[in-house]
């Protein structure tokens, strides 16, 4: 069966953790369910918003495994590979293909400054060679966010994994919050599913041919996001992205993912879900609520989608 081009409200999930740094699956399972109900087309778990570089691939392995048999889609799963080893990427990649993933959001290996093209197509390599020996193969998208990598995928670093691992590779996540860079992918690779991380981008990406956003906005405000995506040039996603841009003003400039988590504890009730993975630390109650404060006057509304 032929799969659905990848494309929509794709929601970067925040990880519920526990404060002995284990993955608090339960709850994670119950905020994928509600991603869905909001619109989210798709969950990427244990990405940057998922705090995937602070939590160990056997971890996040296990976590897939028990998301599965708790009767989350996987279908509907892009887990993020965050790895600088070619065992760990391809335990993910293996757990991926295994449970049906619709794909892997795959961030280039990091840490050694002297790597080359050449060099980050080989490290695939090896980790899909290893992966597939007892699993299916799984669809790949590029996560690009140099700022955070120092590894960007460049335009031939694109066409060398194209020319590897063919119609695999099925989109690019471009994380540099850069506009013109985005417009530049869609137009080079229109075969490619190319998203933003950024809302701020989002209607401008879709004009261009973009297939839209994967970020952590989606953990709070997808139904904006669906507007946009639903129609770029309507009054409706022109108010939806003049919210979204006071929005991240907000988030980012009061702690950035602990924000987002402190929101949706908030809003949900759900103290536990303030908890993040050291060396990021959680807000505290004083500034948690002046942040909510400040998200409530951009009128937003939070939706308990079941």
């Amino acid at each position: 069966m032929t799969k659905p081009r990848l494309a929509g409200v794709i929601a970067a999930s925040v990880t519920p953790v526990t404060a002995g740094g284990e993955i608090d699956v339960a709850r994670l399972a119950r905020h994928i369910g509600r991603l869905h109900a909001d619109g989210c087309d798709y969950v990427s778990t244990f990405g940057t918003t998922g705090e995937g570089a602070s939590l160990g691939s056997a971890q996040k392995a296990a976590a897939l495994h028990e998301l599965a048999e708790a009767g989350i889609d996987m279908a509907r799963q892009l887990p993020s590979v965050m790895t600088p080893t070619v065992a760990d990427a391809a335990l993910s990649l293996r757990t991926a293909g295994l449970l049906g993933c619709r794909a892997a959001l795959v961030l280039p290996p990091f840490y050694y400054p002297f790597w080359t093209d050449a060099g980050i197509v080989d490290f695939f390599a090896a980790a899909t060679e290893i992966a597939e020996r007892d699993a299916p193969p799984v669809d790949l998208v590029l996560y690009n966010i140099p700022q955070f990598s120092g590894v960007p995928y460049s335009p031939d670093l694109v066409a060398m994994m194209i020319d590897r691992f063919g119609d695999r590779v099925i989109g690019m996540k471009d994380s540099t919050g850069d506009l013109d860079n985005g417009i530049m992918l869609a137009k080079t690779f229109p075969a490619l599913s190319i998203f933003t991380g950024d809302d701020r981008v989002l209607p401008h990406l879709l004009r261009a041919g973009g297939a839209g956003i994967i970020g952590g906005m989606p953990n709070l405000f997808a139904a904006d996001l669906r507007r946009i995506v639903a129609d770029p040039d309507s009054a409706e996603a022109a108010e939806a992205s003049e919210k979204s841009a006071r929005r991240i003003e907000v988030l980012d400039g009061n702690g950035g993912l602990a924000a987002i988590k402190a929101a949706l504890a908030i809003y949900g009730d759900d103290p536990g879900l303030s908890q993040v993975m050291p060396p990021l630390r959680a807000l505290d109650d004083a500034t948690a609520r002046r942040v909510v404060a400040m998200v409530d006057e951009t009128g937003f509304a939070y939706a308990h989608g079941e």
